[in-house]
């Protein structure tokens, strides 16, 4: 029930955030099928949607899901991939910065410097929805002001690779680390992701500075 309701929340919001950004290429009426259409493909596709051992990573399979319905609608109406891709990035960007924003104002919570908040950022997201068993985290020692981990299991990796979408993973679901970064005062490092073939996701947050922001 809990995924359910998460579910929905994202269909809301990312609906919202469709609407403004596809505005520029399709007109309502098209917006509006769309928006329909993908969802129809993705209640489709519900029953084969590999179980997962956490609750954040049935989430996360299910909006893996959710992405793959709404790329193959584009796709289907005739919509260049690269196009498609670009278009399915600009919407999540705009969900994906509420998640964000909200486990950086919860970060920081009793922290003084950007390190510390930085560094109780990516724990609250590999605490849920990025959790484990469903990841497989690997904390790594960093240079100063460097938060490191290595993602050595996704199981949303795994589903685009199902689908035969590694690509549009890495460029839109990987692709939305490095934003994030930029907004909790860090630049991201990485030199490959399990997406585009590698054994591991090589994670090095570096903090541009040490004054925290809110």
């Amino acid at each position: 029930m809990v995924r359910v309701l998460l579910t929905y929340w994202f269909k809301i919001n990312a609906n919202k955030a469709a609407k403004v950004v596809l505005a520029s290429t399709y007109n309502e009426h098209d917006i509006q099928e769309i928006l329909i259409n993908y969802w129809q493909r993705y209640n489709k596709q519900r029953r084969d949607i590999p179980k997962t051992q956490t609750l954040g990573g049935s989430l996360m399979v299910h909006l893996a899901a959710m992405s793959t319905a709404f790329y193959e609608e584009l796709i289907n109406r005739g919509q260049k991939e690269s196009i498609a891709t670009q278009l399915f990035y600009d919407i999540a960007w705009i969900v994906y910065q509420k998640m964000g924003k909200l486990s950086w104002s919860i970060a920081g919570w009793g922290n003084k410097n950007s390190y510390s908040k930085l560094l109780k950022a990516t724990k609250l997201f590999r605490a849920f929805p990025f959790n484990s068993p469903s990841y497989q985290w690997q904390d790594v020692k960093s240079e100063k002001d460097v938060v490191g981990f290595n993602c050595l299991k996704c199981p949303v990796a795994n589903y685009f690779e199902i689908k035969g979408l590694s690509k549009f993973c890495a460029s839109t679901w990987c692709a939305l680390d490095y934003p994030l970064a930029e907004m909790w005062n860090a630049k991201l490092e990485r030199t490959g992701s399990i997406a585009e073939g590698a054994n591991q996701c090589d994670f090095r947050w570096k903090v541009k500075n040490d004054k925290v922001n809110v």
